[in-house]
């Protein structure tokens, strides 16, 4: 699993233009706008034709506001949230939730099955204990089995009739870090077509939901290479279909140790950084799923991944291993044309 941190997004977008408003000179009107939230760059780009200014700014942020509550609920950092709450009272009492914290935690838990448990929202206690931003060393072997027993989403209670959510062990922790911006996404999707906007694309930190196009042509994505110093990408590829994109990689937040990167993607069955693979994109029609399983295929590796499109093939992926290899699920075509 990764800790939540801010970084320069894995995935990028060709943009039109970095103003408010950009004219093609053909009358097609392209809207952007960014603010901060959920520790992260939210930034919202639309093609809005017949909305005026003024319906799209409302709009844009109607959308916002949308995200910023969900943040609210969802974030384990401010201690007035229901997380929060859930994490304080662990192995004591459940909490009352809102409906936003029991569906994240509902498609946490299908997906933490489905992968089993490479993507767990109990992670926190490891995570914290791999703070890479600040260690310059790994954590000692009994502090990490420490902080491992406390790690097992098999140990939470939701109770969707009552809305409540309890840890049954005192000491865990949840944190949507994982899987809450691509729900905030697709929210923030659903607010804009409600208000007639069904061109656009939702980055939150590099995560993408993207819906319609740019007139007449699609929007085009691509995967930075896991190279740090070749600036070409790996692929790049339009979006064919509404869909989240969300990618994790192992070369933008770790430390060195003893001449050994250790990065900030946890394999909750060792207790240590995975091994394996440098990148793990992946598309889905919920964006939900895109964010999770970006992390838990990066874990995973090809086969198991494979396995889990296999059974969910709502779900693709484009891997790049250790060697560099290029690994692409059977159905990625259904998601993206790639150029």
């Amino acid at each position: 699993m990764r800790p939540r941190y801010f970084s320069f997004p894995a995935i990028f977008i060709f943009f039109l233009s970095l103003l408010a408003c950009s004219d093609r000179g053909d009358g097609l009107r392209v809207y952007e706008q960014e603010k901060v939230m959920m520790g992260t760059i939210m930034k919202i780009k639309a093609v809005a034709p017949g909305n005026g200014e003024d319906s799209t700014r409302a709009a844009f942020e109607a959308a916002f506001g949308e995200m910023s509550e969900l943040e609210s609920e969802l974030s384990e950092w401010q201690s007035a949230s229901p997380v929060s709450a859930v994490n304080r009272e662990a192995g004591v009492k459940s909490v009352k939730v809102p409906d936003a914290v029991v569906t994240v935690t509902e498609k946490a838990l299908e997906i933490a099955k489905m992968t089993d448990g490479a993507f767990d929202v109990t992670f926190k206690p490891v995570g914290q204990l791999w703070n890479v931003k600040e260690r310059t060393a790994p954590p000692p072997q009994d502090s990490i089995a420490t902080a491992l027993a406390l790690v097992d989403y098999r140990q939470i209670r939701l109770d969707r009739a009552n809305s409540t959510l309890y840890l049954a062990k005192k000491g865990m922790e949840i944190g949507f870090g994982g899987i809450g911006k691509g729900y905030a996404a697709w929210r923030a999707g659903e607010v804009l077509k409600q208000h007639g906007i069904r061109n656009f694309i939702i980055n939150a930190g590099g995560d993408l939901y993207v819906e319609g196009k740019k007139d007449d042509r699609f929007w085009t994505s691509g995967i930075k290479n896991p190279d740090q110093d070749n600036p070409k990408p790996v692929t790049t590829f339009n979006v064919i279909t509404t869909c989240g994109v969300a990618t994790s990689g192992d070369y933008e937040n770790f430390f060195t140790w003893k001449s050994e990167r250790y990065h900030h993607i946890i394999d909750l069955k060792t207790g240590y950084p995975a091994k394996g693979m440098k990148s793990s994109t992946v598309f889905s029609s919920d964006p939900a799923k895109a964010d999770a399983y970006a992390t838990a295929f990066f874990i995973m590796g090809y086969e198991k991944a494979l396995a889990v499109v296999a059974e969910d093939p709502s779900v693709a992926f484009i891997l790049i291993d250790s060697d560099n290899k290029v690994m692409r699920s059977p159905n990625l075509g259904q998601f993206i044309q790639e150029l």
